[in-house]
């Protein structure tokens, strides 16, 4: 999957587009200031530039290499900084009680790691820290708008809330989205969106 993923980062398009999911720009009113956030499957570093231009100190981690020279052109474009870290997920060391928010936007795991990253990801989180996520879900196999064809790698409700047990759902919903996001997301979406509070 790393190969795949170089080679669609690799041409001069950014294949999500250069601007923030929309879903992101909805809820960052709920992060604390000067807040310490991790993107996670954070690919051409959209969402993570635009969470630097308002002023928080933002770390993104993916395992393309091609992703992470787009991700810092943009930076460089837009005058901010981000630490970009190469490594998969399975892998990286999230650190304990370390993100005041950790964002995940169409970050779809296959399912022999899911939990498990999930539950580290938990666990990064500071007392009150947040969890923002938007996925596809099942419904989503009726578009042809997005996201992976396996039906093991799309998110509902209830997998979150097994995944997550020590955070309280402030937002978690589906929804039919009309959504563009360059070449790669583009169309009628089934999505599930979500901002979940550490209550631990």
């Amino acid at each position: 999957m790393k190969e795949f993923w170089d080679k669609r980062y690799a041409v001069k398009e950014y294949f999500y587009g250069t601007h923030a999911n929309h879903f992101i720009t909805t809820v960052t009113d709920l992060i604390i200031n000067r807040a310490n956030i991790l993107c996670v499957g954070e690919g051409e570093g959209r969402n993570a530039v635009f969470l630097a231009r308002h002023g928080f100190n933002v770390t993104a981690v993916d395992y393309s290499v091609e992703g992470k020279k787009k991700a810092l052109a943009l930076a460089n474009q837009n005058k901010v900084e981000i630490d970009y870290q190469i490594s998969d997920l399975e892998n990286f060391n999230f650190g304990i009680k370390k993100w005041d928010a950790v964002v995940s936007i169409f970050c779809h795991l296959p399912v022999e790691i899911r939990a498990d990253v999930h539950k580290k990801l938990e666990k990064s989180l500071r007392p009150s820290g947040l969890f923002i996520i938007q996925a596809y879900n099942p419904k989503q196999l009726e578009f042809n708008s997005g996201g992976p064809k396996d039906i093991s790698m799309l998110y509902d409700d209830s997998m979150l809330r097994d995944d997550f047990k020590n955070i309280e759902w402030l937002k978690l919903e589906n929804s039919l989205s009309e959504i563009s996001e360059g070449s790669g997301h583009q169309g009628l979406s089934s999505v599930l969106s979500g901002v979940g509070r550490l209550i631990t």
